[in-house]
């Protein structure tokens, strides 16, 4: 099974809960192929209740999903073809490729997510994000907002709750966000769906259905419409994608994905 995506889990907290949260996890769901990999011996199949502690991992196969719930109840979803692993330093969450939910509840100290090119900083939000090294960035925020920012740089964005960011891994401008359909992304995605998984906790789920609310209320008033522009991604329930439409105002982008340049490329709203 070849390795996709990595993360490193470390505290930003000096309080013994937050680094104990982050440096243990229970495995609280595991569909399919998932294995544990501990620091020695051979891998297992994994199961519900597992412990995971320093410097074991969790791997994912095709058409496999996993979630890590820490003891502080950050939630960490992996898509299929996924790898996680502890290492020592800061709350962080290295991504190589793939694709990850992150629920982090409001009393949490945050989480970090990385890429070799971008940075995006998580603080009592739930988000789902996707890397692929030579085609695109995609982050949705479903609740909260969020910060994305180039690394080595001070350009940022903060993404509130129902934006996405599309973007080439090797860009040097982080294009507008554009909004998402939280209500179809909801609808679609495995790594929100209850199917193998429990529902995402209660307060999380009330801040997903106002952001649901707000984009209804948005339609109807005609700030919000449709477009033809559909964005799919891993973890779906139609050929293991996610899929999501995107909405325009009046003076929606026309351009969602932007090259290393800056020039458009890819991907057009009608």
């Amino acid at each position: 099974m070849k390795p996709l995506i990595a993360f490193t889990i470390l505290a930003l907290s000096a309080s013994p809960l937050a680094a104990e949260s982050l440096r243990s996890a229970t495995v609280t769901a595991a569909i399919q192929d998932v294995q544990i990999y501990p620091a020695s011996g051979t891998a297992r199949k994994a199961a519900i209740g597992d412990k995971l502690s320093l410097p074991s991992s969790l791997q994912t196969g095709r058409k496999s999903r996993a979630e890590l719930t820490f003891t502080d109840k950050t939630i960490t979803r992996l898509g299929q073809n996924s790898v996680f692993s502890f290492r020592e330093g800061g709350r962080n969450v290295e991504l190589k490729q793939g694709s990850v939910l992150m629920q982090v509840p409001k009393t949490a100290g945050g989480a970090t997510i990385r890429t070799a090119t971008v940075t995006c900083a998580i603080t009592g939000t739930t988000s789902m994000f996707e890397y692929n090294p030579k085609n695109w960035i995609k982050l949705i925020t479903l609740e909260g907002t969020q910060k994305l920012t180039i690394n080595g740089s001070k350009v940022s964005v903060l993404l509130p709750a129902g934006k996405m960011i599309i973007m080439h891994p090797d860009a040097k401008v982080i294009p507008p966000p554009v909004d998402i359909d939280v209500a179809k992304l909801v609808k679609t995605s495995q790594l929100i769906q209850n199917d193998g998984f429990a529902p995402l906790p209660a307060p999380a789920l009330a801040l997903i259905h106002d952001t649901v609310h707000k984009q209804t209320v948005a339609k109807r008033q005609g700030l919000l419409q449709p477009t033809n522009q559909l964005v799919t991604g891993p973890g779906a329930r139609t050929s293991n994608e996610q899929a999501s439409s995107v909405l325009g105002g009046g003076t929606r982008p026309q351009v969602i994905q932007q090259g290393a340049t800056g020039n458009p490329f890819t991907i057009r709203i009608p």
